[in-house]
């Protein structure tokens, strides 16, 4: 497929669809062909934005034979029954994290894949971030070292839990919301160190939504990964912007910053007691300023399109779109594999979320033919 156009089609129109689509339009030998969502109105709007192809159900768009490539951004509940019907009709497939509901949908998604001869990768887009790769590169290179703990924090209000709308997949059971949020870190860990093992958790902070439905919005989950001791924290109160990623080794630590895409790297001087800390803090700072500005010069040039989140979906969709022109396996951090890695850890985690009595809410629509 090196020499031919990848056309791809979106499932679904919401509001991820639009970054995926901005994202398509940056990369070469692919086009957007495609756009199937029930909502016709917008289906259509995105669809003649990118002079692609609009459909209702996904069985006509797939009948019409307008895509080698399908990106699922549907409610996870459809996920693994879209995916398996996508991969069938000889579609590679990129899901949306979470990539699904159970380990063993995760499985099903990877052995469909497999019998169809089709690629199938997750929409980890964080692990895209151009920061991520430097740190794996400097983990390569043996900084920082034998690595003992890790702190992955993901700490950002949730505005629907205080304005709305309540009706969100998401919003429906604590399983949910750690199903929705708990991919971007759970990907980092297992990326970085393989399977937790000994997970705990620790709820807080609960709130209960004019629903009737009661959600914690603090989440304190400990587990060990090898010798790693592995600390992931999610806190969805008010406060400040602190998404990151932080490893302590023998030569120094490493604190990646998901929201400003910046890694600022310490390697404490051991021989100079007093002005050691004084230099580090230097360091840290002249970090900071020549990462920040860098950062901002390109998103000033590029219109806003090179924000560290769209980068992680460049990362990340692009890596998907050069395995698939190359015929190639997916790049590890985005495979199917590392899709199930991370269900499974949420998996055993939200087993030790307490049994409680959330009220009935209505049924999601029916998968879309």
């Amino acid at each position: 497929m090196s020499n031919q156009v990848i056309r791809v089609g979106l499932v679904g129109a919401g509001y991820i669809a639009s970054w995926h689509a901005q994202t398509l339009a940056q990369l070469k030998g692919v086009k957007l062909t495609a756009v199937c969502d029930p909502a016709t109105a917008a289906a259509k709007a995105l669809a003649d934005r990118y002079g692609a192809a609009p459909f209702s159900t996904l069985s006509e768009m797939l009948a019409a034979g307008a895509c080698d490539a399908v990106h699922i951004l549907t409610p996870p509940h459809l996920h693994r029954e879209q995916a398996e019907a996508c991969l069938a009709a000889g579609a590679h497939v990129l899901v949306e994290k979470p990539f699904a509901l159970s380990t063993s949908d995760a499985k099903a998604v990877l052995d469909a894949a497999t019998r169809a001869e089709r690629l199938v990768a997750v929409n980890h887009n964080f692990l895209g971030l151009p920061s991520y790769r430097r740190l794996k590169e400097l983990i390569a290179g043996g900084f920082p070292g034998r690595i003992d703990s890790a702190d992955l924090h993901w700490r950002y209000p949730l505005a629907p839990l205080r304005s709305g709308p309540y009706g969100l997949w998401m919003l429906r059971s604590s399983e949910n919301l750690l199903l929705e949020l708990g991919p971007h870190l759970f990907a980092f860990a297992g990326d970085l160190f393989g399977q937790l093992d000994d997970i705990d958790l620790r709820l807080s902070k609960p709130i209960t939504l004019p629903t009737g439905v009661a959600l914690p919005q603090g989440w304190q989950i400990s587990a060990r990964a090898g010798h790693v001791d592995v600390r992931i924290s999610l806190s969805l109160v008010e406060g400040p912007d602190d998404r990151s990623v932080s490893l302590r080794g023998v030569a120094g630590t490493a604190r990646l910053d998901l929201a400003a895409d910046t890694l600022v790297l310490q390697r404490p001087n051991t021989a100079e007691l007093i002005l050691g800390p004084l230099f580090d803090e230097f360091s840290a700072a002249a970090q900071h300023v020549r990462q920040a500005t860098a950062n901002a010069k390109q998103q000033l040039l590029s219109l806003n399109q090179k924000s560290p989140y769209a980068l992680g979906f460049l990362g990340m969709i692009g890596s998907f779109y050069e395995a698939v022109a190359r015929n190639e396996p997916i790049d590890r951090r985005f495979d199917a594999n590392s899709a199930v890695t991370v269900i499974d850890a949420i998996e055993r985690t939200t087993a030790c979320i307490p049994r409680q009595d959330n009220p009935a809410m209505p049924a999601w629509p029916a998968p879309m033919g």
